[in-house]
Parts: C-alpha cells; structure tokens; sequence
C-alpha cells in the first residue's frame, strides 16, 4: 500500500522483490499440490509477476482491487502476509478467510481485495460496483480489476465497460493477456481467448474509452503506463482500460500447472552459461523475473549481490510461511454455520 514516495531506485527494487516474492510463493503451492496437501484445481501466477506487482505500487489504502481465478500474486504483491495466504491455501483456520475460499477465493478484506472470483469474468462487475461505491461516498477510491482475456466471452464484461464510462466511474480494468493464439489452440493447446486476433483491446475502444497496452512482462514499462492511469483516473473519475500482453509461462499450457521450468535460479540473470535446454527461450527472452533482474543491473539500480540478496530473503520468508500453514489446524466441523449470515447492525 502507499506511504511516502519512494525514490526510482528504492521504488524498482521493491516491485521486483514482490516478483520474486510472488515466485517463490507459487512454487511452494506446486509442490503442496504434488504433495496433495490440498486438492482440486487451481492456477499459478508464474510469467505474469510483472503486472501484478508493478500495478500494486501505485495503489492506495482506499482503493479496491478484484482479481481473477489466477490470484495469488495479486495479494502477495499488495501485501497480504504469505503465511495467512498459504494457510488459506491449505484451508486452515489461519488463512485469510479462515480457511473457507481456499485458492480460487482467497482474499482479504483488511488489502483491500474483499474478493476474488473464480468465474470468468467475476472480477469486472465487482470491480465497477466498488468504483460506483467510492464515487457516491467520494472516497477517492478506485476500483481495479485484473483479468484474463478470456473473459470477454461474458456479457457482463462488455456491459461493465460500457457501464463505467456511461456513469463515469473511477476504475481501471487491466486485462492480463496470455492466449497463445490460433496456432496452439489448432495443435489442441488450451487457448483462453475465442476472438480472431487474440487481442481484446478494439471491444473497449469501440465503447469510446481510453485505452493503452503495454509489454506485461516488463515491470518498468507497466509501472511507468499504470502511475499516469491511475492519477488520471483519480483527476477525471473515468474509466481506462490497459491490455498487458504477456507471454504464457510454459507450465500453464496443460488443464492443471506443471513446474517444467523448474524451480528458478536468479543467477541465470547474469550466467547465461547456465540456461540451455527446451525452455532456453523462456529463459533468456521472457520470464519477466530474470527480466527485470537483467534490467536493473543493466541500469546500475542493483548488483549481482543485490539481486541474491532479494532471492535469499524471498525464499526465507516462504519456508516459513510454508511452515506456518502446515502448523495452522483445519476448521472445526462445529465452525461449519458460521460466517454464513451477516450480522445484524
């Protein structure tokens, strides 16, 4: 969340330490599910930290952010404790939502993220009723919406758009796109997007409202794109919408994630000796990871030390956080009925 303003410098390291951060956490939820501490299926954030994280830098305490079934990053990088998401996760008592969303729903109330929806295209509504929300209270609030692009097979997108620009509503609807295209839905691969290009950007054109798109796995560029929405947002009270176009990390092209990239090592930021094999090109071209770790050195804003360093702690903070939702007990079956009604005011 917002405080002070932050140095260019101190303000690059921070987002890409939520990367990483978001990284580490992603991996350690694969191997749960190998482990079946947790069952049914579920999604992973890895290939698309650099929107999640570079759109959070610039929120504030106010603002309310509605994510999608691919939601982990999105509460890492705003700042919900790993260990309470990973208990969630696992359905324990010491998750976010006391163990009753799991990982399709995991939330929190207190981030300002009251809730994410698993159904596609769940998250553009809420995101356009908060904004409404803020509007009537004059909050200075926005509300945010992160979603896949394949969400504009729903209705209820198009007339959420069209929507907040008919009542000029602060919200920025951030579409994270990662189809692969025609060729690898034509090889049987799982496409998201059924529109012929792949892009969604011309629906919300066609609707008159701003719009931007932007390389998704550049932190830098997205973060430099978001700041100047977000203030304008909040200057005018009108909508804008921004395609993020990303690359598919390699594990997300099969029905449940697979870690055929590995475990990560940021040393391969500046070894490229080290990057070889079927996914070289991920390595070397796309994963926006190693991406914005090459960019910072390049830039003089981190040392290979630096860079070290950040991975160290990232993956110390997991481990414990693996280790507190382990020791975290499942509900109680005498809790079952609670949470169900809201309380009488």
């Amino acid at each position: 969340m917002k405080g002070r303003p932050m140095a260019d410098k101190e303000r690059l390291l921070k987002i890409f330490q939520n990367m990483v951060l978001i990284r580490r956490f992603e991996e350690a939820v694969f191997e749960f599910h190998e482990q079946k501490l947790f069952s049914g299926h579920y999604h992973l954030y890895i290939g698309q930290e650099a929107t999640g994280a570079a759109v959070m830098a610039s929120l504030d305490a106010k603002d309310r952010i509605f994510s999608t079934h691919r939601n982990h990053g999105h509460l890492i990088a705003r700042g919900v404790d790993p260990s309470l998401a990973m208990a969630e996760i696992l359905n324990r008592v010491d998750g976010t939502n006391g163990g009753r969303g799991g990982t399709f729903h995991l939330a929190s109330a207190k981030a300002g993220m009251p809730h994410t929806s698993a159904l596609v295209g769940g998250a553009v509504p809420l995101a356009v009723g908060a904004a409404f929300a803020s509007k009537i209270k004059k909050s200075g609030g926005i509300g945010i919406s992160m979603f896949g692009d394949g969400c504009f097979e729903e209705g209820v997108v198009f007339e959420s758009i069209n929507l907040a620009l008919l009542w000029k509503l602060p919200v920025v609807f951030v579409c994270e796109n990662n189809t692969p295209g025609a060729i690898l839905k034509s090889e049987g691969g799982n496409n998201t997007s059924n529109l012929p290009e792949g892009r969604v950007i011309q629906i919300p054109m066609a609707l008159g409202v701003e719009c931007h798109e932007v390389d998704g796995g550049d932190a830098q560029a997205v973060d430099a794109l978001f700041k100047v929405c977000v203030n304008r947002v909040r200057d005018t009270g009108l909508p804008i919408f921004i395609e993020a176009l990303t690359e598919r990390w390699p594990g997300n092209y099969y029905s449940f994630p697979k870690l055929v990239t590995g475990i990560t090592s940021v040393s391969m930021a500046w070894d490229a000796s080290s990057i070889s094999g079927e996914y070289e090109s991920w390595f070397r071209r796309h994963d926006p990871v190693l991406r914005f770790a090459r960019q910072l050195i390049l830039e003089g804003n981190a040392t290979f030390g630096d860079i070290a360093g950040v991975d160290q702690e990232a993956t110390s903070r997991i481990e414990t956080a693996c280790k507190f939702a382990l020791s975290s007990p499942e509900p109680c079956i005498e809790s079952v009925h609670e949470h169900v009604l809201a309380e009488a005011i």
